[in-house]
């Protein structure tokens, strides 16, 4: 079952900041919602790898739809290690650290560390990680639970 989730209106404005997904075309989406299933392996394989489907034609087609011939990554908001599904409406073009000082690399690290929260730690539920994603701005997130000189004191 996938699960898409709109983001409202009051942040549409936010389309405009290459840093974030606009949420008209990317409203983010999830496939799994069953942390063992999202946090086991199965085969040698992680959820992720057992569920990444992008195609080429995907790709081309978050390109066009964000006005951009180049993205650093083309990036899943609602990422596939927590259960995010492989559609276009959880795929966007997100800038790289060439681009902008918010970027793919700082993304994944939040990544990283919310996925180790939920699936090693325990210190955090699927649903937990994955409302964070599925906000308008990933972020604040990262500055809330990672922190450093990029965010604001």
């Amino acid at each position: 079952m996938i699960a898409v989730f709109a983001v409202s209106s009051a942040v549409m404005a936010l389309a405009a900041d290459r840093e974030l997904p606009d949420p008209t075309l990317t409203p983010g989406a999830v496939a799994s919602v069953d942390q063992a299933e999202v946090c086991g392996v199965v085969d040698g394989l992680s959820y992720s790898e057992r569920h990444r489907a992008t195609t080429k034609a995907m790709k081309t087609w978050v390109r066009r739809q964000y006005g951009a011939a180049h993205c650093g990554e083309i990036d899943h908001p609602v990422p596939l290690a927590l259960g995010g599904a492989d559609i276009v409406l959880n795929l966007w073009c997100q800038p790289g650290p060439e681009e902008t000082a918010w970027h793919y690399k700082l993304k994944d690290d939040l990544e990283t560390f919310v996925w180790s929260a939920v699936c090693v730690k325990h210190t955090m539920s699927l649903a937990e990680g994955q409302a964070i994603f599925l906000k308008p701005d990933w972020r604040i997130e990262y500055c809330r639970l990672i922190g450093g000189a990029i965010c604001p004191p």
